[in-house]
Order: C-alpha cells, then structure tokens, then sequence
C-alpha cells in the first residue's frame, strides 16, 4: 500500500509545474489529496471523516488542472496566431527601400562631438528610409515571433510526446541556415534566430529580391507557416487530460478503495471519485 501512495505522490509532484506554481495552496490539495487518501485507505473502518478532506482536495486538484488547462492554451493560441500574422506579412512583403535607404550618421556625445572608436575613427549608426524601416520591423517581428512560439513550445515540451515533438520541429531550423547566414540572420544551436541589423539592411538595400527568397513563401515565413498549421492542426490533442496524467495511480487506487470499502454503498471507491470530478 505504501508503494502505491508514493508512486501517486510522485505523480502528482511531477506534474506540480502544470498546477499555477504561485498558488501554494491549490499546490498542497495535490499533495493532501493523496495523502488523505492514504490516511483513508488505513482508517477506512473508522475514520471515515478523511473522505471529505478527500473530495475538497480533488475538486481543489480539479481547479488547478483546469486552470493550468485553460492558461497552456491561451498561450498557445497566443504565440501562433502571433506568428501566423507575421509570417504572412514577410511572405507578402513588397520590398520597396526607394532611394538612399540607409544613411551614416556620426555617433554624437551628450554634448553633441562625435565618438570616435579606438583606433580615432569616428563612429556610425544607421538610419533607415521608410520603406527600409518597415521590411526591417516585419522581419525582426516574424524572427520574434518565431523565438517566441519555440520558447513556449520548448518550456512545456514535458506536457504532451506531442508538444514535444512540435518543440523538436519549430527547433530545426538549420536546413537553410547557410542561407539566413548570408543575409544577417543566424540560427543558433537550440534552434532560435537571431538578426545582424547593419548586415540584414545591406542585403535588403543589396539586393531586395534575394531576400525575399529567402525569407518569402518558399522561405523561412513559409515555413513559419506550416509548422504553425500543424500545431493548430494538433490543438485539441496536445494537453493531456486529468485521466491521462494520473490515470495509472486512479486505476491503482481503485483496487485498494474497492477492497476497503466493500461494505460502503453510497461510493464504491475513491478512485472512482476523483475520476467523476474529472
């Protein structure tokens, strides 16, 4: 019997991180769920008063899941309709920079003299036409994005083989990372992207259409967009349900409740509770 509640225990401690972290109390009804239970399965004959400790815990249990539920796919929905959005931007983009689009200007001092560098040359910072501004802001927004949707995806791999698996294919983005190299924008080894402004506003400058291929519908946009389809594709599917999470340790428990309560007529098992609540 103690094999069993510490595996229930354990259980439930691992999937804690689902339950809103910043609510202690919702955190310890988990555990006094189990703990209650156990407390009732060795006091069946005469402590019977732990059952409803029991039925608070599990509807506290029931709560934290459905919040922790309803807070995964807010998120979710959140970063990818995010990502959509700036995908199909760059993948419509018009790139048009017009005439002079970027401009030098000296770094200037709190007291308007320029700065020079360590070797007494002076310093530059850039400045865009219109035209330059906007694909610059589209672009860092999808490359936001894109770190953003992975980060999420990656920070809750652990809660489905599913968002797991989506975390693994938004990560691989190295398949034509020589090509985002050659424009300023670099693939680093956990799959997030990263832009060189000076370098991606030259090759836009450089050479509009080339950067369009790269990032356009047969580009990284494009490819934003197909992973963003499979995951909306996979929604309903990716957050495990109560019965999944805990199921094996419900059905483990039913056996030992169904034993201690056979003269009980109003409930047969508190396993079978816990599973009604869910």
């Amino acid at each position: 019997m103690a094999t069993n509640i510490n595996g229930m225990l354990n259980r439930a401690n691992q999937y804690s991180y689902l339950f809103n972290n910043a609510n202690m109390q919702r955190q310890n009804s988990i555990a006094s769920l189990w703990r209650n239970y156990g407390n009732f399965q060795n006091n069946a004959a005469s402590n019977l008063g732990a059952l409803n400790e029991v039925r608070q815990n599990a509807a506290a249990v029931v709560d934290s899941y459905n919040e922790a539920k309803d807070t995964f796919y807010t998120e979710f929905d959140s970063n990818m309709s995010a990502l959509k959005k700036s995908a199909s931007d760059v993948k419509n983009l018009k790139i048009d920079v017009g005439e002079n689009p970027i401009t030098k200007n000296p770094v200037l001092d709190k007291d308007g003299n320029e700065v020079k560098d360590k070797y007494g040359a002076t310093m530059t910072e850039n400045t865009y036409s219109k035209g330059m501004q906007s694909a610059l802001d589209s672009i860092k927004s999808l490359v936001d994005n894109y770190n953003d949707s992975l980060s999420f995806l990656k920070n809750n791999s652990a809660v489905s083989d599913r968002v797991g698996r989506l975390a693994a294919n938004f990560g691989d983005t190295t398949y034509r990372s020589s090509l985002y190299e050659q424009i300023g924008i670099s693939v680093g080894n956990d799959g997030t992207l990263s832009i060189n402004e000076d370098r991606l506003a030259n090759s836009i400058a450089e050479n509009p259409d080339k950067v369009s291929r790269i990032l356009g519908k047969d580009g990284l946009a494009g490819k934003a967009e197909q992973h963003v389809d499979t995951a909306n594709g996979q929604r309903n599917n990716l957050f495990p349900s109560a019965k999944a999470m805990l199921g094996k340790q419900l059905d483990q428990a039913e056996i030992y409740t169904g034993k201690s309560m056979i003269n009980m007529t109003n409930i047969s098992n508190v396993g079978n509770l816990v599973n009604m609540m869910f």
